[in-house]
């Protein structure tokens, strides 16, 4: 399971979309395939991704759609549908935190050679 602190500094926006965007799912679904993807490195909490859902819905970048599931214990779903309007949005995002991602790469790299440098000093 991922370590909390560094899963509330993902971009969970992003991840939701991205999620989305091969196919509709609901919000327990998205925590799942989320956790596996990432070979477990991050795990969301199911509230936190709904509030996530809700603000991109409101934004227009997302719709709901309830459904019954076929299981046999059937209940009803909430699917979530990217829409074609988020595709901008979603693009500005992962550009954003890629940036963000090879700065602090750079700053890391920097770092180590600093010291490395400095101790064979």
């Amino acid at each position: 399971m991922a370590n909390n602190d560094v899963t509330k500094k993902v971009p969970m926006e992003l991840i939701c979309m991205l999620i989305l965007r091969e196919r509709d799912m609901y919000g327990y679904e998205m925590v799942q395939e989320i956790e596996a993807r990432s070979d477990g490195l991050l795990s969301f909490n199911l509230a936190s991704v709904y509030v996530v859902l809700r603000r991109l819905e409101e934004n227009g970048y997302v719709t709901a759609h309830s459904e019954m599931s076929d299981a046999v214990r059937a209940r009803l779903r909430v699917y979530y549908h990217l829409e074609p309007g988020a595709e901008a949005y979603m693009e500005k995002q992962m550009a954003e935190y890629l940036r963000t991602v090879r700065g602090v790469q750079n700053l890391f790299q920097s770092c180590e050679a600093a010291y490395a440098n400095q101790k064979n000093a």
